[in-house]
């Protein structure tokens, strides 16, 4: 027949070692208590927060139907033919290849922390690179999007806490200098690239101009299929111009200064974050708690089990 332990039998082997379980918990709750007032640093923490929009210009043009000159496949003449389809708009097309990357609130948050803006950051501070490592810096930076808003924090732990506050700042000045800095280069290629387009269009011209100027006003039919070419050319160079001159105002503009905004900068926090002493001790006494009562019944169970084995 099993035995059964009764709760008086429990009582009193807790008040029997009683002097156990309190040397026990005490230690656990010394220990705790050194480590978080004199051996653990502490660590605070500093926010920045900025707030995105989304100011991608639109790379259409004013007029939704362009007219295009197109060669007449049907003819073997030489002969143009107008298209003001959608699928064959010049708008149309211009758009799609002279294009912003589009950046949401959660685009913003994952550039915040790009390789080339922590660089900046380590520079611009002079922390040692040694322990400032890209993997190690990122680690100490929490960056999170406040709900239904456009708002973007930016929070840095340091034991140093006027450093915790310079450096939320140093990432948010050198993130939004990255995006102006990225958004000028894609400008400047895509004025590169319309800035082609317009000198393979001005070619067009000069040999549809050289055309008519060679045509015999006499031959009425030829001479306004000519003209008719020439001034849709100069029209398709107008909508090019138009982006051309589009661009321009964008680079001008600094796109990005007015996207990126810090709406708070750090304050240099007085009060760490960890350790969190209090918290620490109470679970040092409950956990040495436990551990002494874990004790004291194994080694309750193991006299009584060895007494049980002499006896045989």
């Amino acid at each position: 027949m099993e035995e059964e332990i009764s709760l008086r039998e429990l009582l009193e082997i807790i008040w029997k070692w009683r002097r156990t379980i309190a040397i026990i918990t005490i230690a656990s709750v010394l220990i705790a208590g050194l480590l978080s007032f004199f051996v653990i640093k502490p660590t605070y923490e500093a926010t920045t927060t900025i707030s995105v929009s989304d100011i991608t210009p639109q790379t259409g043009f004013f007029g939704s139907n362009t007219t295009v000159v197109l060669p007449n496949q049907n003819s073997n003449d030489g002969s143009m033919i107008q298209s003001d389809t959608a699928d064959k708009d010049l708008s149309y097309l211009l758009s799609s290849i002279l294009k912003y990357q589009d950046m949401t609130v959660n685009t913003y948050k994952e550039e915040v922390t790009n390789p080339q803006v922590l660089l900046d950051t380590i520079k611009q501070l002079k922390l040692d690179p040694k322990r400032y490592t890209l993997d190690n810096f990122k680690n100490e930076i929490d960056v999170q999007t406040i709900d239904n808003t456009n708002l973007i924090t930016i929070t840095v732990k340091e034991k140093d806490p006027k450093l915790a506050a310079k450096i939320a700042d140093a990432i948010a000045a050198n993130f939004k200098s990255y995006i102006v800095s990225r958004n000028n280069r894609q400008t400047d290629k895509l004025i590169a690239t319309i800035e082609s387009l317009i000198n393979l269009q001005n070619s067009k011209i000069e040999t549809a101009t050289n055309a008519l100027n060679s045509t015999n006003p006499a031959n009425k039919a030829e001479y306004e299929q000519n003209q008719t070419k020439l001034n849709l050319l100069k029209s398709t160079r107008d909508i090019m111009m138009e982006k051309y001159n589009m661009l321009q105002l964008v680079k001008a503009s600094n796109l990005g200064e007015q996207g990126i905004m810090v709406t708070s900068k750090a304050i240099v926090p007085d009060k760490p974050v960890s350790p969190k002493k209090s918290l620490n001790i109470a679970i040092a006494f409950i956990l040495g708690l436990m551990v002494s009562v874990f004790v004291v019944f194994f080694a309750e169970y193991w006299k009584s089990t060895s007494v049980k084995v002499e006896n045989k």
